[in-house]
């Protein structure tokens, strides 16, 4: 075939993303999704962004990515294997896709990239990320990652073929699917999902045209191109990407709190609705009107169209805004609407006949065909089903020192594979399953709804700060320490915890006194350490050493957040007397004035000096956040905790000085504090994640500010 000359391009239609669904032909493409899609990624970092898909732009016919592609010669060698080239099987806008056969006769899909098209660093990241996170996918109903490899014009990605088109192509030919159908493609769709979330790994772009059908109609999600991979699970997303029907509130509204694997699941409520309904749940002719439907979950049921009120309740809990109230897989298999008639298989003929399934199939048919559909999807099998906090490794990305050693060639040697817990239960009573999903909606509308019971959890006051990336660590620190106190619920559900896995007991360092005399000079305050500090209204801070005559002089950086320059009192800056005037000022007025909350002193383990990163002022509470990840939390009735150790530790300070740590699980075991029963913990704890939830969500300087 012949090709268009090649036209220049610019970097934005260079970064922009494709839509190519590889395993299918070209008329089978979800033009509509196609023209929107967007990929907004941030100039050196993944924080900031914006949705350039929000902009008039899709209205101008660009020139596609794939125009680039070379088609590949009938013959291509690699690493003494040959592969013939077939026909064209479509494109997409970043790339081609070939038919492929070995010389045995096997019939590959091949991925095809120019090299012309990858002039940036970035965009061979983006690309070496997709083959990376691809390649390390080994489940049915994935698409099979085969080889990759390439020449001097083009990338080769080699993948399964899936020779019967998409979900997508289904919906256009039948215009909606009966619920048994539904239900199938549902559940091996879940047990995807599950192994993907088992890894770390968020797909991003679940949809209709990236789930595929195999030879024998089993359903395989493909295309990776906007998948990601979690460090751990506390770590967030903040890439604006996706297409428009399908992505979730969170990725739209979320530049300050990212997004995680909830994502995932709000497309599956999409895809549901959307099988069953015959369009997605917020089409609109506009990509703007799609946005605000989806930010305020505006959809309806259609009078005239019949879907049973257990699909309903699924899709309500899977659309829900707050990402904590949606199920989770586990939880989305358990649903009743599972319960219903459930088909052995998917039949040949399914793009073109509506089965009858009330007269082919008996409830206890489908009780048997729903567990083995569970079994065939890995949702029933210990080594599939692994929760994603579990000491699986994650997958690796390719790292920079691997790019930098990437001269003429694109891709590394190394990538190319050439060189449930949860148990099954019959449930036969139907009510009795409706009440487990009754329970389990309401255990999450609590968790997700306990902020909202906050209202008045109003910071008054707080220091100001002036770098963003300080207030990206601290956002961090909180978010950490939150997790952890969420993670000691979750094993006090469990019983707790064997004392050989209790967290070794070891006293914090804290704020023992502390002055706000922000109106003139600043917040000062005293450690159990005796170091006096005084953070500064021009937000930097002066550490006086209490066990030598030093101090430390701590300002912000853009770069590294804080850093802290050490001199001793004899050779102090000029510049600098009158901050120690001020400390001195202060230290004489504590000593005079206040008396020490806590016993605690310099333990062996506290290597290094601490000072007071922030203070927040709020109507309950006083929230101190420190440079060795500690919260304390000084309570107006005079209780004081500290959390530390990443949540695993809480310390509480009696208003008669009594101090002691804990295990925080053993304390949540118990559901208060030995002896003080008073202090109303429970209450406090709720206190203490909000306010660790809201800190975790100020990462911008302009947000940081409260006055």
């Amino acid at each position: 075939m012949s090709l268009a000359p090649l036209q220049s391009i610019n970097d934005q239609q260079l970064n922009a993303r494709s839509n190519l669904h590889t395993p299918i032909k070209f008329n089978a493409f979800d033009k509509e999704n196609e023209k929107y899609r967007t990929s907004v990624k941030r100039s050196g970092t993944d924080r900031n962004n914006n949705i350039q898909a929000n902009q008039p732009q899709h209205k101008k016919k660009k020139e596609k990515l794939s125009s680039l592609c070379k088609t590949p010669p009938s013959l291509i060698k690699t690493r003494g294997r040959d592969y013939h080239r077939g026909h064209f099987l479509g494109e997409g806008g970043f790339a081609r896709c070939f038919q492929f056969n070995d010389d045995s006769g096997k019939i590959f899909a091949a991925k095809t990239v120019a090299k012309l098209s990858i002039k940036s660093e970035k965009t061979r990241r983006k690309l070496l990320s997709e083959i990376q996170i691809h390649k390390s996918m080994k489940n049915v109903n994935i698409v099979q990652f085969i080889d990759c490899f390439e020449d001097d014009t083009n990338v080769y990605i080699l993948l399964e073929i899936c020779p019967n088109g998409s979900l997508m192509d289904l919906l256009k030919k039948r215009k909606s699917l009966t619920e048994p159908e539904v239900r199938f493609f549902t559940t091996q769709i879940c047990g995807a999902i599950k192994y993907m979330h088992s890894r770390r790994v968020i797909h991003r772009d679940l949809k209709l045209g990236n789930i595929f059908f195999d030879k024998d109609y089993n359903l395989k999600i493909g295309d990776f191109g906007l998948a990601a991979v979690l460090a751990n699970d506390r770590e967030r997303k903040y890439t604006v990407c996706g297409t428009p029907n399908y992505i979730a509130p969170e990725v739209l509204m979320g530049k300050h709190t990212g997004h995680s694997y909830e994502v995932d699941i709000w497309s599956i409520g999409v895809m549901l609705y959307a099988l069953l309904i015959g369009k997605p749940p917020f089409q609109s002719k506009d990509v703007n009107t799609i946005y605000e439907r989806i930010k305020c979950c505006d959809f309806t049921f259609p009078k005239d169209k019949y879907i049973s009120p257990e699909a309903k309740i699924l899709i309500q809990d899977l659309l829900s805004l707050d990402p904590l109230e949606r199920p989770s897989v586990d939880e989305i298999i358990d649903y009743v609407w599972f319960r219903g008639l459930f088909p052995p298989q998917i039949e040949s003929d399914v793009m073109t006949n509506i089965p009858n399934y009330d007269n082919q199939l008996t409830m206890e048919q489908s009780i048997v065909n729903f567990k083995k559909c569970l079994e065939s999807s890995g949702l029933l099998s210990d080594a599939a089903a692994v929760n994603p906090s579990s000491d699986k490794q994650p997958i690796s990305i390719i790292k920079n020192n691997e790019l930098q050693q990437l001269r003429k060639n694109v891709l590394p040697d190394s990538l190319s594979p050439g060189g449930t817990k949860y148990k099954y239960k019959e449930i036969v009573d139907i009510e009795t399953q409706r009440k487990l999903n009754d329970l389990a909606r309401e255990a999450r509308i609590r968790r997700a709804h306990q902020a909202v019971a906050k209202k008045d959890l109003v910071a008054t006051s707080t220091n100001i700060i002036k770098s963003e990336i300080s207030l990206r660590i601290l956002a961090s620190e909180c978010h950490l320490t939150l997790n952890g106190i969420l993670e000691a619920e979750a094993q006090k559900k469990m019983g707790g915890l064997p004392p050989s896995r209790l967290p070794k007991v070891k006293h914090p360092i804290v704020v023992t006194k502390w002055v706000d005399y922000s109106n003139k000079h600043g917040f000062s305050y005293q450690l159990s350490t005796e170091d006096i500090g005084v953070l500064f209204n021009n937000g930097t801070t002066v550490l006086r050493l209490a066990d030598a005559e030093e101090f430390w002089y701590i300002s912000y950086d853009d770069k590294e957040g804080w850093v802290a320059s050490h001199y001793l009192l004899g050779d102090k800056p000029r510049e600098l007397t009158r901050h120690l005037e001020v400390i001195d000022f202060f230290s004489k007025y504590m000593r005079a004035n206040l008396s020490r909350v806590s016993t605690f002193v310099r333990e062996e383990y506290h290597k290094d000096d601490v000072f007071l990163r922030r203070y927040t002022r709020y109507k309950q509470f006083v929230m101190f956040e420190l440079s060795d990840g500690t919260f304390q939390f000084n309570f107006k009735d005079h209780h004081k905790f500290a959390i530390s150790d990443g949540g695993k530790l809480v310390t509480y300070i009696s208003p008669s000085h009594e101090s002691i740590t804990y295990p925080l699980v053993e304390i949540l075991k118990s559901g208060e504090i030995p002896d003080y029963p008073e202090c109303k913990f429970l209450d406090k704890i709720t206190l203490i994640k909000e306010g660790l939830k809201q800190k975790s969500t100020i990462v911008t300087v302009e947000q940081g500010q409260l006055r």
